[in-house]
């Protein structure tokens, strides 16, 4: 805990030195960017702003329109080049921790002086001094609301504002399934509630276009995903899937399907949920949505991907959905076999 809280005052000790010069500093949400990622860059874009720094959020796609309700993201910039990076003196990776999650953008991120990063996710080797990586945190909605908090009592003038509370609300709202995930630390509920206190948020609005508001063809497409689910190890293991010819049938975005992993998992005796999602370059996206003993994080790394010990994410390639479901089924049965076997001896 030290060594986060200290990763963290140097992130701020630079921010508020460059501030004094008008120094730029560029913000890098990770590819296909969620309610928390988004919600953390621009809240936190916002504060350095205010104290006086240049800012950037650089994205790689427009914002999708299950985000479009969100206030202050007209403000990001859609990266198509280096042509479109900016001269940094430091660049932040925001709910990621290095380039590889940035696609093109990591050429410019890499070629900031300083580079630093604020993330919740399991991660391997040594953060770097800049690094603010807690994976106890329920998001990294969580860590910006508390940089911020910490340079409002630095400065003793406020820095949050309206659209802030709103974004870092949404992000926390999502990365926690409405509170009700493992995931929810006290800290991020203290903070809500502070949020709550300060500004006039519609909680229930904000609710309702994260998680109510759709279109006839979302949920089409809902129903057709929910008749692909299979199972394998006595139903404990999920699998559904959904290709780009369901897509274009119902005529319906990929942005948000990888929230529908969360509700198959409800289902009874489910152990290890994985909705594999076919992008137009035909690579499979695969979201991993898990009870009991089975490890998400540790399941998608080994195909390079990751996330947390419940939820996790991965991308397969060269496989068809077919291919890459059985390749799962059988890898996914073993790694819940042993953590069974684990468990019970304990």
């Amino acid at each position: 805990m030290k060594a986060i809280q200290e990763a963290g005052n140097r992130l701020l000790e630079i921010a508020i030195d460059l501030a004094a010069i008008g120094g730029r500093v560029g913000l890098f949400p990770h590819e296909r960017f969620d309610a928390d990622a988004i919600g953390a860059a621009v809240s936190f874009s916002r504060a350095l702003r205010a104290l006086g720094c240049e800012t950037s959020v650089l994205v790689d796609e427009a914002v999708p329109d299950s985000l479009s309700h969100l206030p202050g993201l007209e403000e990001i910039i859609i990266y198509e080049g280096m042509e479109d990076c900016p001269a940094l003196d430091l660049a932040i990776a925001i709910d990621c921790y290095d380039a590889d999650r940035m696609g093109e953008r990591g050429a410019c991120y890499l070629n900031s002086p300083l580079r630093g990063a604020v993330d919740h996710h399991v991660y391997e080797g040594e953060p770097d001094m800049l690094d603010l990586i807690d994976v106890s945190a329920s998001s990294s909605c969580e860590l910006v609301f508390s940089l911020i908090w910490e340079l409002e009592l630095q400065l003793s003038r406020p820095l949050f504002d309206e659209t802030m509370a709103v974004l870092l609300l949404a992000g926390t709202i999502t990365d926690t399934g409405r509170y009700s995930y493992s995931n929810t630390t006290p800290l991020c509920l203290r903070q809500a509630a502070s949020l709550l206190e300060r500004f006039r948020v519609d909680l229930a609005a904000l609710h309702h276009n994260l998680y109510e508001r759709t279109t006839v063809n979302r949920l089409q497409i809902k129903g057709d995903i929910f008749s692909t689910i299979s199972s394998v190890a006595d139903g404990r293991i999920l699998l559904a899937h959904v290709s780009r010819a369901m897509l274009e049938k119902r005529e319906a975005p990929d942005d948000e399907l990888s929230n529908l992993a969360s509700e198959i998992r409800a289902a009874d005796d489910a152990a290890a949920v994985f909705l594999l999602i076919e992008s137009e370059n035909g690579d499979i996206r695969v979201s991993i949505r898990s009870n009991s003993c089975f490890d998400s994080q540790a399941f998608a790394r080994q195909f390079n991907g990751g996330g947390h010990v419940k939820a996790a994410g991965m991308t397969l390639q060269g496989l068809s959905i077919d291919e890459a479901k059985e390749k799962i089924a059988v890898e996914a049965e073993h790694w819940l076999n042993i953590c069974s076997k684990e468990s019970d001896h304990e």
